[in-house]
């Protein structure tokens, strides 16, 4: 498997770009799921607040309502007179008694139906107990009990107002008359009057409390509780933990604080707290965290479900991608080999428009170009072959002339006849210069000395008709140039000017920069000039550039002379033009590069 994707360009970019999706998709996936994870805790704990505080005022106001009830009965002067009652008066302990129980405590019980009992106890014996005849709990505290045998509440700290007691019961009853143990909060109070110590107490049932907490509904397994300042559960959904105390290490964790949220690493749970209002007892919740981490898991597990199937689908949107950029790529791969055995005419058939088929357009016209490259240089080497040839028969012909030319300057030196020696040396110079084929390249100063001896002839036979002008700056003497580029062009203005017309011409060539790079070499003549229509075909001529049209045209004259220099430099700017001035002068001008030969 590593070595194919070490050969294949596909599996590599399918590698590449699955690993980097998958990278950014675990990033995201575990920034996502850390953040709603404290998000849901954070929602959990504050929903469990809401409930909490909502819980607590119901309990805030159930617990009030009873407390002033009970300081109604307290403080009213139907109470006082029957603390003062004497032991032995029965009579006006049962009127007074009758009196509280008409004014306050059968109206308050009417919607309170958790007042179980109100006891009333002096020390000096008097007691009067009012028993609820309300079946709504199902209770009823037992004939027999009295307050007296209480000894443990009889005994506690009254230092401050009232205490609050919640116990399991055992002296109350259902309604066919069996025991029962129920949970009862109740409210206890000492009073001092003259000389009288008296009692009162309230039993309320715990069973709306327990409703006002099983109202506390946080997942299937959290548990509500009301605690004491000491820690101890008042109040649970289940009776059997009632009066029982919380677990220390937990009870540590709130006791510092009137409402908060802690972590029981010990349990697991997550813990929110309330303070009952003017009170130092705790509703507390627990959450076990797994109730919790339930919302957590699912969000974890639809994350990393959705992140499965998003690398999984974009898995396959990358081979589908790759395979369509790498399909092409070995088609092109394909192609390339297949030229190596010269097979130059299979051409690159792939569609589209992105870079890998402009890669593949380009390539194909590297191979057009190529090609007719190839065909040009077979055509220039076919051409070099003959001119070999041709040189060859020259050089044969060459041995002849010079001979001849020799003997002529023989009998002209014996003559004394200056002009025939003349001409001789200088054709013999002209034969000399052209039929040496090893230097095709020649300085500018040794071409301009061709031209002198060409026009030291013309001079000679036409005297006094044609004037010519040469312009070469020193600096350009050493700049390199084709052979016989200047001489065949000059020629052809005679021809075509004075043997056509007869009327004495000038002729200046003029060597100067063109540019910072190229040399120009202008062929000015006043002769007959061109007609439009001939112009026209002299510049359309000179378009056409190639060794082809070299072969088939003339060897001399202005297309000799312009394919001669493209076919030498291939810059653009390279080649012959020609212009008519206004005043009815002929313009040749030829621009090459700039090229300067070294001194020998």
């Amino acid at each position: 498997m590593l070595k194919k994707i070490r050969g294949s360009l596909k599996w590599k970019l399918v590698l590449l770009i699955s690993s980097l999706i998958f990278a950014i998709i675990g990033v995201i996936g575990t920034f996502s799921y850390h953040e709603t994870s404290k998000t849901i805790q954070a929602d959990v704990q504050r929903f469990a607040n809401q409930i909490i505080e909502q819980s607590n005022l119901n309990l805030s106001r159930y617990y009030m309502d009873n407390e002033r009830f009970f300081y109604t009965i307290a403080g009213s002067r139907e109470f006082r007179e029957w603390s003062l009652i004497e032991r032995d008066n029965r009579y006006d302990q049962l009127d007074v008694y009758r009196q509280i129980e008409a004014r306050y405590i059968e109206p308050y019980i009417t919607y309170h139906p958790e007042i179980l009992s109100v006891d009333m106890y002096s020390l000096n014996g008097n007691e009067s107990v009012y028993r609820t005849g309300r079946i709504d709990y199902d209770l009823i505290l037992n004939s027999e009990y009295s307050l007296a045998e209480e000894h443990a509440l009889l005994n506690l700290d009254f230092n401050r107002e009232k205490q609050m007691v919640v116990s399991r019961n055992a002296n109350y009853t259902n309604g066919t008359g069996k025991p029962v143990v129920t949970p009862v909060f109740t409210f206890i109070q000492r009073f001092q009057f003259s000389f009288e110590t008296v009692y009162l107490a309230m039993d309320i049932s715990l069973i709306p409390t327990q409703k006002i907490l099983q109202q506390i509904n946080l997942g299937k397994e959290g548990e509500s509780y009301i605690l004491d300042e000491h820690g101890t559960i008042v109040a649970n959904k289940n009776p059997s933990i009632i009066d029982t105390q919380l677990d220390p290490s937990l009870l540590s964790q709130i006791s510092h604080s009137r409402e908060g949220a802690v972590f029981s690493s010990d349990s697991e749970q997550l813990v929110v707290y309330q303070t009952l209002q003017n009170t130092a007892w705790k509703v507390l919740v627990t959450i076990p965290y797994r109730e919790v981490a339930k919302s957590i898991y699912n969000v974890r597990n639809v994350t990393l479900w959705t992140a499965i199937g998003s690398w999984i689908i974009s898995l396959i949107l990358v081979i589908i991608i790759s395979d369509s950029v790498t399909k092409r790529l070995k088609e092109m791969r394909r192609t390339i080999k297949s030229t190596r055995t010269g097979g130059l005419n299979v051409l690159m058939d792939i569609s589209g428009t992105d870079e890998v088929a402009e890669l593949a357009r380009a390539y194909n016209l590297l191979l057009h170009s190529l090609e007719s490259n190839i065909q040009q240089l077979t055509e220039s080497r076919v051409m070099q072959q003959e001119a070999v040839l041709s040189a060859l028969q020259s050089q044969i012909n060459s041995h002849f002339l010079y001979n001849a030319l020799e003997s002529i300057n023989s009998l002209a030196n014996l003559s004394g006849n200056e002009e025939i020696k003349e001409t001789t040396i200088a054709l013999s110079s002209m034969l000399r210069y052209t039929s040496n084929y090893k230097d095709t390249v020649v300085t500018l100063e040794e071409e301009i000395a061709h031209l002198s001896n060409f026009l030291s002839i013309i001079g000679i036979l036409y005297a006094d008709d044609i004037e010519s002008h040469i312009e070469l700056p020193d600096e350009l003497k050493r700049v390199r140039c084709i052979k016989a580029i200047i001489q065949p062009i000059v020629e052809n203005s005679i021809k075509h000017g004075f043997e056509s017309t007869g009327q004495p011409m000038r002729i200046q060539i003029i060597c100067s920069l063109y540019g910072d790079s190229y040399l120009k070499i202008s062929i000015i003549d006043n002769g007959m000039g061109f007609t439009e229509s001939k112009l026209a075909a002299v510049q359309q001529m000179l378009k056409v550039d190639s060794e082809q049209n070299y072969k088939q045209g003339s060897r001399i004259g202005l297309r000799n002379v312009h394919n001669r220099l493209r076919m030498r430099y291939p810059q653009q700017e390279t080649g012959v033009s020609v212009e008519q001035h206004s005043n009815g002068r002929t313009e040749v001008s030829m621009i090459f590069p700039l090229q300067i030969s070294k001194e020998d």
